[in-house]
């Protein structure tokens, strides 16, 4: 199953964000991120920019904050932002209802892909297989619709030593 389209869009009554994703297999996956997901996510997207092959050689953080900052201009320049998203009807796997988004993993794949996986506290979610380019898309596409709803959300692409840690993950609990 391959990636159609891709939209963020925000939501000022749910004061969300609603993420559609449509394949090209006729397929639609309709998901909330609330604000506090959303800066989670965006942590962990930019960490996952980061694993690039070109960036991780770089030797010093100027270095990689450089060929991060010009993948994603390059990358940016290549994807059809002016295309609105076919609003057609397609088969909905997860059901008409956006499902709320709890939990988000970031995996390297093979061949230098990367999946993202994005799923409610309970029930099914769906992984999303990326190349680069589309990886800086989507982060394009994220930033633009953080700052549609005007959320005080940092959305730096690089921060050194200072970006927050990749996992979304609640921890698991003990009782001692």
């Amino acid at each position: 199953m391959a990636i159609h389209q891709i939209q963020f869009q925000y939501d000022q009554h749910e004061d969300r964000l609603l993420l559609r994703v449509s394949t090209t297999e006729g397929d639609e996956f309709r998901f909330w991120l609330t604000r506090r997901f959303t800066g989670q996510l965006w942590g962990l997207l930019v960490n996952m920019l980061g694993w690039d092959d070109a960036v991780r050689q770089q030797f010093d953080d100027d270095a990689r904050r450089n060929v991060l900052e010009i993948q994603h201009e390059g990358y940016g320049q290549q994807g059809d932002f002016s295309k609105k998203f076919e609003d057609v009807p397609r088969r909905l796997p997860l059901g008409d209802a956006p499902i709320l988004l709890a939990r988000a993993k970031g995996t390297k794949g093979k061949d230098g892909l990367q999946v993202v996986s994005l799923h409610p506290h309970q029930g099914q979610g769906i992984d999303l297989t990326l190349d680069t380019k589309l990886l800086h898309i989507i982060v394009r596409l994220l930033r633009q619709a953080v700052m549609k709803a005007e959320w005080s959300i940092d959305l730096r692409l690089y921060k050194g030593s200072e970006q927050p840690a990749p996992a979304l993950e609640a921890a698991p609990r003990r009782l001692n």
